[in-house]
């Protein structure tokens, strides 16, 4: 008789529905549920400014990156293939600071605490991650996509629209992959930030920088920054837990209309070196 290992969850897709923040222009974050608001509660706070000099995370330097096509069903879109001249990618793991999340240019929202949230054409949804869910590329065609690899490889991207992250309440930490590439230098840092139970990453929309001048000094371009995020190892902390296998978080991204234009798609990257993570310090008496 074929014996079989034990099924292995990817990702399931939950509830979904419209964001109206218009009426309700503020985000209150009530223990990892998102609440949309129509006035301030809780603690008010303010999107964490831009600090593109900022430096956090594992620095891979000199890195090359082309396009290729990736073909579908119905025929194909570009992605970014990095090449970060590695035998193992390493993701720094930090526990998600106000400091962490701000050197991804990204917000940090702790439970009890709002912010202004006024995009357009966005959407909040549920989502469970298996706990290797991060062992599957989708850039390998549509014969290949539920394939589990022996590999974790490196899947970021960047969008011109509004995200949040919730880490949910429960006992594990959500886990957002990110990076801080400097595509004018050639570098790119690259981190796991674990976000504590009832906490939420807000990122805001992201856009290729201009070239800087032509003989501009490497100090200024530096500062030409593109700050990217992966959510595939969402459910990490299952694999140092025992008896895990799964993370169900809650989402806010583009409606479909958004997702699929000119303006909204997202801009994928991969590298296919294979990826190592751990968990931050502290990591089990932290929560």
């Amino acid at each position: 008789m074929l014996q079989f290992f034990n099924s292995i969850p990817f990702i399931e897709d939950g509830a979904e529905s419209p964001l109206d923040t218009r009426t309700f222009p503020f985000l209150y974050n009530d223990q990892g549920l998102a609440i949309p608001s129509r006035e301030a509660r809780g603690r008010r706070i303010a999107p964490a400014p831009d600090r593109p000099e900022l430096q956090r995370g594992e620095k891979y330097t000199d890195i090359r990156w082309k396009t290729r096509e990736v073909p579908t069903a119905s025929g194909s879109y570009e992605i970014k293939e990095f090449d970060f001249h590695a035998k193992e990618v390493y993701y720094e793991p930090l526990w998600a600071t106000e400091e962490t999340a701000q050197a991804f240019g990204m917000t940090l929202l702790k439970s009890g605490e709002c912010i202004r949230f006024e995009y357009d054409r966005l959407i909040l949804a549920q989502y469970t991650y298996g706990k290797w869910a991060g062992h599957q590329s989708p850039y390998l065609g549509p014969a290949r996509q539920r394939e589990l690899l022996t590999y974790n490889p490196t899947d970021l991207e960047y969008h011109d629209f509004a995200h949040v992250f919730f880490a949910r309440y429960s006992r594990l930490p959500l886990v957002i992959s990110v990076a801080r590439w400097r595509p004018y230098v050639s570098e790119i840092s690259l981190a796991d930030l674990w976000v504590k139970p009832g906490e939420a990453l807000v990122l805001a929309p992201k856009t290729f920088p201009k070239a800087p001048h032509e003989r501009a000094p490497d100090s200024e371009k530096r500062l030409k920054i593109v700050d990217m995020h992966g959510n595939r190892n969402s459910a990490l902390a299952c694999r140092f837990n025992e008896g895990e296998d799964c993370l169900a978080t809650e989402t806010i991204l583009a409606n479909p209309e958004l997702m699929t234009s000119e303006l909204g798609k997202p801009h994928y990257h991969e590298e296919k070196t294979p990826t190592r993570h751990e968990p931050p310090p502290g990591y089990g008496t932290e929560l």
